[in-house]
């Protein structure tokens, strides 16, 4: 049982965190109110809040890196009696054993709660949530901008080194994927000009602009070839390469390895486009990152 002997003397948070409204007794009520959280995925569920759980949940937004060894010796220096045991049951009461509940706490907090958040507090964020990384792009409407990048381009069976095309809407966070066993640029493009663009079309958007991110300078220099061509040239969209690697990629290709796409691939290849196909679709339908109106 944790026994509280003081409030701690000194204030685990930085003055200027923008973490230490977490501390006053209408906390819940802030949270709950002013971002809409559930208690599912937000901290402080409907029960009796006690300090040392504004306490635990200040320090676990501010640090969220620290382990459980660390956040125990932090409050035994200050006097306040907490074993491991302790910590795991605050930890339930609070939500805080879920990266996702502080990744998206700490967004909230900084989106509508003027807080500034520190590099630890970034790169948690980062590290859960990969699109995150993004948040600079900012459109403002249904194809203003996509980004595509090339996916992983490993063995499967029989089928050998497989690769996975991918265009995301920026806007909504949706995703166009194809499989394919050709590296080159032109299966991309040809994914955009017989699926993505036709989506586009029938809703009556265009699309602008595309950030094609790659390391590759062969396929800087096959996408200013293809620049010249018809199929290309017919399109009336920007096609700019980039260095960078986009969040909104690395979040696909980490939830496709999570849901074991690459375990036992079936016979035919056809049938393997059909799993992914599948799989983006529950992807698709499940990712609230971006609070857009989805219209696919």
């Amino acid at each position: 049982m944790v026994t509280l002997n003081t409030f701690p003397s000194e204030n685990p948070l930085h003055p200027c965190s923008g973490l230490r409204f977490l501390l006053l007794k209408d906390a819940p009520s802030m949270l709950q109110n002013n971002y809409k959280t559930s208690p599912e995925t937000s901290p402080f569920p409907p029960a009796r809040v006690s300090s040392i759980h504004r306490q635990l949940t200040a320090l676990c937004l501010h640090n969220p890196y620290w382990n459980d060894f660390r956040i125990v010796n932090h409050f035994q220096k200050r006097g306040i009696k907490m074993t491991l045991n302790d910590l795991e049951q605050l930890k339930k009461e609070c939500n805080l054993d879920n990266p996702d509940t502080i990744c998206n706490t700490l967004v909230r907090l900084s989106t509508h709660g003027g807080l500034k958040l520190n590099s630890r507090q970034v790169s948690y964020i980062e590290r859960v949530n990969p699109e995150f990384r993004d948040q600079d792009l900012a459109p403002a409407r249904l194809g203003e901008l996509l980004v595509y990048g090339r996916l992983f381009g490993r063995g499967l069976g029989v089928f050998g080194r497989v690769y996975l095309h991918v265009f995301a809407d920026m806007y909504t966070g949706h995703i166009f994927g194809r499989l394919s066993q050709d590296k080159r640029v032109s299966a991309g493009l040809s994914l955009l000009t017989s699926t993505v663009i036709p989506s586009y079309q029938s809703r009556n958007y265009a699309i602008d602009t595309i950030l094609h991110s790659t390391q590759n300078d062969n396929d800087i220099d096959e996408i200013n070839s293809l620049k010249s061509s018809f199929a290309f040239s017919a399109q009336s969209l920007q096609w700019l390469s980039t260095r960078r690697n986009f969040g909104v990629l690395e979040k696909l290709e980490r939830y496709l390895v999570q849901n074991s796409f690459f375990e036992n691939p079936p016979a035919l290849f056809k049938n393997l486009q059909s799993r992914l196909e599948r799989r983006i679709a529950k992807y698709n339908a499940s990712n609230r990152w971006f609070a857009r109106r989805i219209i696919y």
